[in-house]
């Protein structure tokens, strides 16, 4: 029986294939073991998977075609290829512009993420036992618990990828999350509190803290939040905790500094070699880090990832690209052309974006603050293209000269990240890798690497009540 790279490379040598400048074909098996338990009780247990090839060309050196089918034999595959050829083809007189693609380096590589506590030797036992661990340990918050909730996740992929440029490149990956999200009640008066857990590799995540110990430090939290005061509305001094300067990076800066969002007239507009941020910030995407959520060491257009610095204190100085954004841009492409799976196409996409520590620890940015709020976690909200945003946040703890006071209740934060980002004043010495999702016409999970920072930001309303 054939194996699926020698099925692959056949179909390149095909007639089809012939009528194509390029020609990539990705493979991809997945395996998803999700299970959410409510107050104790499993509500849903699954073990999904799926398969299947696509076919991405480029024809004439102007139009993309794709096409993709859930078998794996060569036949279908090959007709996979003329369907792709097909569409390419009849899309080329609409195109104007001729894309130069930057040739790539043949890879014949394979990669895997690696796990000391590797789910597959657990099983699914293992997989309910963690999700009802984290409830019962939200039920140590006592009666004021209305409501307790926590899905565990497991996605395992394999992917294969073969290029008419001679790349042969085989991915294998296990990414986990748990998240928690808890209800307290008391009276008319409701407040919500949730914590996530995720990386790439294996059951070592819980190493630090236990599902158990999650639900139990998110569960008090919304039940502490009960007795706590609303914040004030108005421009505020903060300091922002990576759980929440997660947010604000991905979703106000990050989808800004992607190429295509760029091009179509984002917030960071044609601003390359130009300061448009505090000084102290550095800002990098890096589908390299092996334990984030967006390790990715290849692109789906088999462009190795490595760390590529977006703005250099403060100086913009790239954009994330895939070979077509690089080529109209005249740059290199930077390995952030990512699908789901198999059966889209690649979107230029984040993997892991950090912000590089800075010089103060988190406890000298409070003792150098005389008054303002330290605000943490995150609820849901929006930002568009050009860095505008609103989104909740859980709680803030009061600091006034330089000490921690009273905590108050979670409520929104508004306003322009660009303009957010340039009067930071102040970034902590250590980051977190934090897991995060994004649904930029896709579905997809990443990373993000950040620190805590100060800065002044608009408070007002009440969020995620």
């Amino acid at each position: 029986m054939m194996s699926l790279f020698e099925v692959l490379e056949e179909c390149l040598e095909s007639v089809a294939a012939t009528k194509a400048d390029v020609v990539q074909l990705r493979g991809q098996t997945r395996k998803i073991t999700l299970c959410t338990v409510q107050n104790g009780t499993i509500e849903n247990f699954s073990h999904t998977s799926l398969k299947g090839v696509s076919a991405r060309v480029l024809v004439d050196h102007k139009s993309w075609g794709f096409s993709s089918t859930n078998q794996m034999k060569k036949k279908s595959v090959e007709e996979t290829l003329e369907t792709a050829v097909k569409l390419a083809s009849a899309s080329v007189i609409a195109k104007k512009q001729k894309l130069v693609l930057e040739p790539l380096k043949a890879e014949k590589v394979k990669t895997s993420s690696s796990a000391k506590r590797p789910f597959e030797k657990a099983g699914l036992d293992e997989a309910k036992d963690i999700p009802l661990e984290a409830c019962r340990g939200a039920s140590e918050a006592g009666k004021k618990v209305a409501n307790a909730k926590a899905s565990f996740l497991v996605i395992r992929d394999q992917k294969w990828f073969v290029s008419s440029e001679g790349s042969r490149i085989f991915q294998n990956s296990t990414r986990l999350m748990l998240m928690v999200d808890v209800l307290a009640h008391e009276g008319a008066l409701y407040c919500p509190a949730s914590e996530n857990l995720g990386q790439t590799g294996g059951l070592e995540l819980f190493d630090v803290t236990s599902p158990f110990e999650l639900g139990k430090q998110v569960a008090g939290r919304a039940v502490r939040l009960l007795a706590a005061s609303a914040p004030p509305s108005g421009k505020a001094h903060v300091i922002l905790h990576p759980t929440i300067c997660a947010t604000l990076l991905h979703e106000s800066i990050g989808h800004p500094l992607e190429a295509d969002l760029a091009m179509a007239g984002g917030g960071f507009g044609n601003y390359v070699g130009k300061q448009v941020l505090s000084k102290l910030i550095t800002i990098y995407d890096d589908g390299s880090i092996e334990r984030g959520l967006g390790f990715l060491p290849y692109d789906d257009e088999g462009v190795k990832s490595k760390h590529t610095i977006l703005v250099e204190n403060g100086m913009l100085r790239s954009f994330m690209h895939d070979r077509t954004s690089a080529s109209i841009m005249g740059v290199s492409p930077t390995g952030n052309a990512h699908a789901w799976d198999y059966g889209v196409e690649p979107l230029i996409r984040q993997t892991n974006i950090g912000v590089e520590a800075g010089d103060y620890t988190t406890e000298e940015m409070i003792k150098d603050t005389k008054e303002g709020l330290l605000i943490e976690g995150t609820f849901g909200g929006q930002a568009d293209a050009s860095a505008d945003f609103t989104f909740g946040f859980q709680n803030a703890v009061w600091i006034r000269n330089g000490k921690l006071g009273e905590m108050t209740r979670g409520a929104n934060l508004s306003g322009n990240a660009i303009e957010v980002l340039r009067t930071v004043d102040a970034v902590s010495n250590e980051t977190i890798l934090r897991p995060g999702a994004c649904g930029k016409g896709q579905f997809a999970i990443q990373g993000r690497v950040v620190p805590a920072i100060r800065c002044a930001i608009m408070i007002g309303g009440m969020g995620g009540q």
